[in-house]
C-alpha cells in the first residue's frame, strides 16, 4: 500500500552535480501505457532538477515491421551506444511484454557493458504470464535483467510481488506509482468541453479498446441495466476496433446507448470524466490504471476488479467498488447503485479525490523517484555480464 509522502529529497543528498538518468521508453508513436508515464515525467522535470536529478529519453523503433526491426539494429543501438557516452549515470528501462521487453533487454546489455547502473521499471499487468509462456532461453533474460538491475519498480503492489517472484531482492524493490498531472491540476478549476452534452447519466470509459480492458463485460452489464429499465448511457473514450464493439453492441441490443468517442486528451478529457455519474474499467489485468487515477481526481466514483494496481487505487465500499474480473452482473449491481443513489455518487467521488492526493500527488511520485535514484547511487554493486 501505498503512503503519501511529500518531503523533498535534497540534491544535496545525491550529489554536488546533476545526476543523470536516460529513460527508455516504447516504440515511435505509441499512445497510452508507458508513453503517457514518460510524459508525465518529462512534465515533472523542473521538480526533479531541483534535487538534483535531469532526464534524457531514449525511445525505439517497435518490431512490427521488418523495417522497424532493421532500423532498431542499425539505428536505435548505435545511438544508444552513443548515448551511453554522454555521461549517464543511470539507465532507466520502462518494460512490458514481448518486444517492449525484448527491445529493452537487448539494450541493457550495452548499459551494462559500459558500466552503467540500471533501473528496470515494470509497467504491464501481464508480465507474469508472459513470462511463464515463454521459452527456456527467454526466461533465463527474464531473470538475467530483473535480478541484475540496480532497482526494480513496481507501478503497483501487485506488480511488486510479481518481481519478487521472478527474483527480485526486496531491498531493491521500489513501489512507485503513476501520476496523473494534468487531472490533478485541473481539482478546481473550470473546463471546457465542445463534446455533447449527456441527456442522461452516463457511465465514463478511457482506454485502450480491447477485449482485455473488459469491454465485452462492460457491454454486457450496459445490456443487463437496460433490461432493468435503468436510464443510462455508455461512453467509451480511446482507440481500438470500434467496428468490432460497436457490432457486439448491437447483438447485446445496447447500440442505442453506446457511444464512441474516439481518443480524448487535455481539458476533454477532463470534462468527459467529470460529466459522467461513474467511471468504469473492468480490466481482466491492469499494472496501475492511470485513467482510474485521472477519474478520481475529477471527483467521479470509479468501478474496476480486484486485480493489479485498483487495490492500491480504490478502497472498494469508500473511494468506489471492485468486483472480480469477467462478472458482468456484479459490475452491473455496481454501477446501478452509483447511477440510483447521486448522493452517494458524489460522495465516493469526493472521497476517492481525498484519496489521489493524499496518496498519487505528483509531488508524493517525485520523491520516490529520488529515493530510488538516490538508493542506486548508494547501493553496493551488482553482478555485471
Amino acid at each position: 500500500m501505498f503512503e503519501s509522502n511529500s518531503a523533498s529529497v535534497s540534491g544535496d543528498a545525491l550529489s554536488s552535480k546533476a545526476l543523470r538518468v536516460l529513460h527508455v521508453g516504447p516504440g515511435w508513436g505509441q499512445r497510452g501505457g508507458i508513453a503517457s508515464v514518460l510524459e508525465e515525467l518529462q512534465s515533472q522535470q523542473g521538480r526533479f532538477q531541483e534535487d538534483g536529478v535531469s532526464f534524457s529519453f531514449f525511445e525505439t523503433h517497435g518490431f512490427q515491421r521488418a523495417k522497424d526491426c532493421a532500423a532498431f539494429v542499425f539505428a536505435d543501438v548505435p545511438r544508444f551506444a552513443i548515448s551511453l557516452l554522454r555521461g549517464v549515470d543511470i539507465v532507466h528501462f520502462h518494460v512490458s511484454v514481448r518486444g517492449s521487453f525484448y527491445r529493452k533487454a537487448m539494450l541493457c546489455v550495452l548499459a551494462r557493458v559500459a558500466r552503467k547502473k540500471t533501473v528496470f521499471h515494470l509497467h504491464a499487468g501481464n508480465f507474469r504470464q508472459f513470462e511463464a509462456s515463454a521459452g527456456s532461453m527467454s526466461r533465463r533474460f527474464v531473470s538475467w535483467f530483473v535480478k541484475g538491475s540496480d532497482a526494480v519498480v513496481a507501478v503497483s503492489s501487485t506488480t511488486g510481488r510479481e518481481l519478487q517472484s521472478l527474483g527480485a531482492e526486496s531491498r531493491r524493490l521500489h513501489v512507485i506509482a503513476n501520476t496523473a498531472v494534468d487531472a490533478e491540476k485541473a481539482v478546481g478549476k473550470p473546463v471546457m468541453s465542445a463534446k455533447r452534452e449527456a441527456s442522461v447519466p452516463y457511465i465514463a470509459f478511457a482506454g485502450r479498446l480491447a477485449e482485455a480492458k473488459g469491454i465485452d463485460d462492460l457491454l454486457q452489464a450496459v445490456s443487463l441495466l437496460k433490461q432493468q429499465a435503468c436510464r443510462v448511457e455508455l461512453r467509451l473514450a480511446g482507440d481500438g476496433n470500434v467496428l468490432h464493439w460497436e457490432e457486439r453492441a448491437r447483438i447485446y441490443g445496447i447500440d442505442d446507448r453506446v457511444v464512441f468517442m474516439g481518443w480524448l486528451g487535455g481539458n476533454e478529457k477532463i470534462a468527459f470524466y467529470r460529466s459522467a455519474r461513474v467511471f468504469c474499467m473492468p480490466s481482466h489485468y491492469e499494472s496501475f490504471g492511470i485513467a482510474t487515477l485521472e477519474a478520481m481526481f475529477a471527483g467521479v466514483p470509479v468501478v474496476g476488479t480486484r486485480v493489479g494496481g485498483f487495490l492500491d487505487l480504490v478502497e472498494s465500499g469508500v473511494t468506489g467498488y471492485l468486483v472480480r474480473p469477467t462478472a458482468p452482473v456484479a459490475l452491473a449491481a455496481c454501477l446501478r447503485r452509483l447511477i440510483d443513489d447521486p448522493v452517494l455518487a458524489r460522495a465516493v467521488g469526493d472521497a476517492g479525490l481525498a484519496r489521489a492526493q493524499a496518496n498519487f500527488s505528483a509531488e508524493a511520485v517525485v520523491c520516490r523517484y529520488i529515493q530510488c535514484y538516490r538508493a542506486v547511487m548508494d547501493g553496493q554493486e551488482v553482478s555485471r555480464v
